[in-house]
């Protein structure tokens, strides 16, 4: 709670506005030293220097307690937490029409979350929520409280969260994230078959987005739920290759849950999949180096593909041999080649 000395210090709720109109039109003496210290003081925060923002705006709290800035920029800087806490929540409690306090709101609920205060977080969430509902604050405000009733097991009203995103933002950059929400939610809740539509929904209408690798991921997790690792393994398979270095592509959970080697199911469930995969070598962002590489493989006999890629706007050229039908074969040519060779190669979706 906040102290009563610095409730004295902060302006009484409602006259936040006032206030700030009569500073715009009665300038009082010093007022325009103060405005230029406390110019100085962002502009220090704005280059990083903290320590000197700090100083900068303690040295104005007793002649001008009233601003609600300087105790939004003090609530940025100050390191303790609780403290931090408890600048921002009486900017955004007292002074709710001034144009940052919906990111005061904001950052309370952040720190609650960060922290691990489920409950904590969608009490404030709720409350900020419906003080700044139409501020760009609002649906990251929904998608805290949907995660934090989602850490608490209640699934169902994480969901009604994440469809108000997508009801009331859609156009909203945390519509992607509320869409992979509802995957979370249905996954969470055992229904794989709702989990894996919602999922699939991510990887179609956001394709090119932040939460699509996270699809992948959730996709690759639901499916052996319901005995079904090869089209597990597609998807495991498609986050390596394209996301070599999430930490999502490191487990692979269709690889523990694949059929036994040479079962007919398996290859008849790839063929109904329409999966194929190839053994890649190799992938340069320099084609002569893809070529190089392929020109060594076909003097051995071996018939080689170089396919072009784009990887974070960059093109590349991957350098690939075989296409099968069964993740086995290519497992065979994989060691082949690599006890030829000894380099260690990858199988990869076609």
């Amino acid at each position: 709670m906040i102290s009563k000395a610095m409730k004295r210090r902060i302006l009484p709720k409602g006259a936040c506005s006032f206030f700030l109109l009569f500073m715009l039109v009665s300038p009082v003496p010093g007022g325009l030293v103060f405005g230029q210290t406390l110019e100085d003081a962002v502009r220090h925060f704005q280059t990083g220097r903290l320590e000197e923002t700090k100083r900068t705006l303690l040295n104005l709290t007793d002649e001008h307690a009233d601003d609600p800035e300087l105790w939004f920029f003090l609530g940025k800087v100050e390191e303790r937490g609780a403290l931090s806490r408890r600048y921002l929540e009486s900017v955004a409690d007292r002074c709710p029409d001034w144009l940052r306090s919906a990111e005061a709101g904001l950052l309370v609920c952040k720190y609650e979350f960060c922290r691990g205060m489920n409950l904590s977080t969608i009490e404030q969430a709720g409350k900020f929520g419906e003080t700044f509902a139409q501020s760009e604050a609002a649906p990251e405000l929904l998608w805290i409280s949907g995660c934090s009733f989602l850490a608490m097991g209640q699934a169902d009203s994480a969901l009604s969260e994440f469809e108000q995103i997508l009801k009331s933002f859609p156009g909203s950059s945390w519509a992607q994230w509320a869409q992979l929400g509802r995957g979370d939610c249905f996954f969470a809740g055992g229904n794989y078959d709702q989990a894996i539509a919602q999922y699939n929904r991510v990887v179609h209408d956001y394709k090119y987005s932040e939460a699509f690798p996270f699809a992948l991921s959730g996709l690759a997790s639901s499916f052996p739920r319901l005995k079904r690792p090869e089209e597990a393994l597609l998807y495991q398979n498609l986050l390596k290759e394209r996301y070599p270095r999430s930490p999502e592509s490191v487990l692979n959970p269709a690889e523990t849950e694949r059929p036994t080697k040479g079962s007919r199911e398996e290859a008849r469930a790839e063929r109904l999949a329409g999966i194929r995969y190839t053994v890649q070598l190799g992938v340069f962002g320099e084609k002569q180096n893809a070529l190089k590489l392929r020109s060594e493989f076909e003097r051995q006999g071996y018939s080689v593909k170089v396919n072009d890629k784009i990887i974070g706007g960059k093109r590349y050229r991957s350098v690939q041999i075989g296409s099968f039908v069964s993740y086995e074969d290519a497992s065979r040519l994989k060691e082949e080649l690599e006890s030829q060779t000894g380099e260690s190669y990858r199988i990869v979706i076609r």
